[in-house]
C-alpha cells in the first residue's frame, strides 16, 4: 500500500487511528459527571468560577454553561433557535477547478456530507455558540485502501484545557502532564464560533448571559416567595399590659396556626386582627425585571428581542428579521464552514490524492427571505412602464417552476356579469313590430349598430370606387391631386343616407317606446 500523507505533507500511519484518544472514564478525570455548579449560585462565587476559567480552569464554568441550559426556559429557547438556523443550511461542496479530477475530488467529498453521521456532527459543534468551543473526534475507517470518517464523537469540553503559554490551544487533560496531552493530529474538529476577539475561554455566549442567568433566579425565588402570602390578609395578634412571656408565646403561635390550620386558641384577654391587602400590582415589578433580563438574553444570542418577546410592534418585526438575524447567521456558517474544511475535508482529499494546492470547499448559504409581494407589485409597476423582464427570471424568484404542456393551469377568475334590471319593451324592425321581451339599453343599442353595419360594403364601394378608379389611373402625385375634385363629384351616397335613415328611425322609435 503507497504512504498516506497528510495536508502537511508527512507520511500519517493508520497505527495512530486504532484507539480514540479522548475516551472518557469512569472514575477519573474524564468523567462524564460533574457536580452541580448552579444550585445556590451567589455573585462572589460566580466572579471566582468566572476568573477560574479566564486563567485556563474551565470545568466549573463549562458545568454551569450546561446547566444554564437545563434551569432557564429562556436561555435554552433563543439559544437552541440559532443552534437550529445553522442545522437548518444545506452544506454546498464545490470543487477547486473545473477539470475532471477536481471535480472527482469534489464528488467524494459530498459523498461523506450526505452520511447522517455528518449531520450530527455539525449539530454538536454548535455546541461553542454557549461553551465557547466544542470538540468532535474524528474515527477514522483506516480499513482498505480508503480512509472514510465512519463517526464523529461529541467529547465533553470539561476533558479539555487551553495550554498555560498562549490560552489558545486546546490540549487534552492527562494525570500525566499539567499542561494537557496534544489532540492527534487530524483526529479531532475543534470548533471556535469566533464570537468576539480574544481567549477562546472567554468567547462563549454563556459566559455573558450567565450574569443575566443568575439574576433572573433571584427575581424568580422573591417572586415566589411574594406569591406565597399576596393577598393573604396580615396578622396582628394584640396582648394587654400585663401578658407573662408564656402569654405571648400562646399568642404568637394562635397568629401562626390561623395561616395554616385557619384555627387556633388563645386567652381570652387577647386579641387578633386582620389586615387586609389591597394593593393590585404588586407582582408588576417582579414581572418587569424578568421581563427585561429575558430580552437582554435575546439581544445576547439572537442579536435582537422582536422575535422572542411580546413587546409592542414585536409580531410584525419579526417578519422581517425571521428567528436570527442574518448578518449573525451568515457569520456563524461562515465560521462552521472554516473549521470543517479545515479539520475534515483536507485530511481527508489529503489521505486519498495527497496534499493539494487548492482543495474543494464547503460552504452553509443563507438564503435572504424574498419579499415576494413586494416584488410582484413593483413588477407590475416597471412592465406596465414599458419595462422588460424575463419570465424566466420572474419564476426563478418568485419561485414557481415552468408547467409542462399537459398539466392543467391556474386562471384568473372572471369577474361575474352585471346583472341590470330588464324592463318590458317592443323592438321595431324594418317592416313590423317585434314581439316585446326584456333586454338592456346597451343590448338594444349594440344590436342595432350591428344591423346597419350588416351591409358595409353595398355602402361603401358606391363611395369608394371613384377614389379608386383616380388612384390607378393617375400618373404622379400632382395628377392624382387634380383627380380627386372629380372623383369625390362622382361617389355614389344613396346607400349609406338610406341605411342612416332607417337606423335614425329605428332609433327614435325605440327612444319613444321607452319616454
Amino acid at each position: 500500500m503507497p504512504p498516506i500523507y497528510g495536508p502537511d505533507g508527512a507520511v500519517v500511519s493508520s497505527a495512530m487511528f486504532k484507539q480514540p484518544q479522548a475516551e472518557p472514564d469512569v472514575t477519573g478525570i474524564r468523567s462524564v459527571w460533574h457536580d452541580p455548579v448552579a444550585s445556590g449560585l451567589t455573585p462572589q462565587r460566580l466572579a471566582h468560577i468566572l476568573r477560574d476559567a479566564a486563567e485556563g480552569e474551565l470545568r466549573e464554568f463549562l458545568v454551569l454553561a450546561e446547566e444554564m441550559e437545563e434551569r432557564e426556559p429562556h436561555y435554552f429557547s433563543v439559544l437552541s433557535t440559532r443552534k437550529r438556523a445553522i442545522t437548518e443550511l444545506k452544506p454546498v461542496i464545490e470543487a477547486a477547478t473545473e477539470e475532471g479530477r477536481d471535480v472527482a475530488i469534489a464528488d467524494e467529498v459530498r459523498a461523506i456530507i450526505r452520511r447522517p453521521a455528518f449531520t450530527s456532527m455539525v449539530s454538536e459543534l454548535t455546541d461553542a455558540l454557549g461553551k465557547g468551543f466544542a470538540v468532535c473526534e474524528i474515527i477514522w475507517s483506516t480499513t482498505g485502501n480508503r480512509w472514510d470518517p465512519r463517526e464523529y464523537r461529541r467529547r465533553d469540553p470539561a476533558f479539555f484545557q487551553f495550554d498555560r503559554r498562549t490560552g489558545s490551544e486546546l490540549r487534552l487533560i492527562s494525570p500525566a502532564d499539567p499542561d494537557g496531552e496534544p489532540l492527534r493530529p487530524w483526529s479531532f474538529i475543534v470548533h471556535y464560533p469566533r464570537l468576539k476577539s480574544g481567549l477562546p475561554a472567554r468567547g462563549g455566549l454563556a459566559r455573558v448571559a450567565v450574569w443575566s442567568f443568575m439574576l433572573k433566579s433571584f427575581t424568580l425565588k422573591d417572586w415566589m416567595a411574594f406569591l406565597e402570602v399576596y393577598g393573604l390578609p396580615f396578622r396582628v395578634g394584640k396582648y394587654g399590659p400585663g401578658a407573662t412571656e408564656r402569654e405571648k408565646d400562646a399568642l404568637l403561635r394562635a397568629v401562626r396556626d390561623i395561616a395554616g390550620d385557619a384555627a387556633a386558641i388563645m386567652p381570652k384577654s387577647m386579641d387578633i386582627e386582620f389586615i387586609e391587602t389591597t394593593a393590585a400590582s404588586g407582582s408588576d415589578a417582579f414581572e418587569k425585571k424578568a421581563r427585561y433580563i429575558d430580552e437582554q438574553i435575546s439581544k445576547i444570542v439572537l442579536g435582537q428581542t422582536t422575535t422572542t418577546d411580546a413587546i409592542s410592534g414585536g409580531h410584525a418585526v419579526s417578519k422581517e428579521h425571521n428567528e436570527v438575524r442574518h448578518d449573525i447567521l451568515r457569520s456563524d456558517a461562515r465560521v462552521l464552514a472554516a473549521t470543517i474544511q479545515q479539520a475534515l475535508i483536507e485530511p481527508f482529499v489529503s489521505f486519498h490524492h495527497g496534499p493539494q494546492e487548492n482543495y474543494p470547499t464547503i460552504s452553509f448559504p443563507v438564503e435572504e427571505p424574498e419579499d415576494v409581494k413586494t416584488l410582484m407589485e413593483v413588477t407590475e409597476r416597471f412592465v406596465n412602464l414599458g419595462g422588460k423582464v424575463s419570465m424566466a427570471e420572474a419564476r426563478d424568484r418568485i419561485g414557481w417552476q415552468e408547467p409542462s404542456e399537459d398539466e392543467e393551469l391556474l386562471a384568473p377568475a372572471r369577474a361575474p356579469a352585471a346583472v341590470e334590471p330588464a324592463t318590458a319593451r317592443a323592438r321595431f324592425r324594418c317592416d313590423e313590430i317585434a314581439t316585446a321581451r326584456e333586454a338592456t339599453v346597451d343590448d338594444e343599442l349594440e344590436e342595432l349598430m350591428m344591423e346597419a353595419l350588416g351591409d358595409w360594403e353595398k355602402m361603401t364601394d358606391p363611395l369608394l370606387a371613384p377614389l379608386r378608379r383616380a388612384v390607378e389611373a393617375a400618373s404622379d402625385y400632382d395628377d392624382l391631386r387634380a383627380r380627386l375634385n372629380g372623383a369625390v363629384a362622382e361617389m355614389d351616397t344613396s346607400a349609406l343616407v338610406e341605411a342612416l335613415a332607417r337606423a335614425t328611425a329605428k332609433a327614435r322609435g325605440l327612444g319613444d317606446v321607452r319616454d
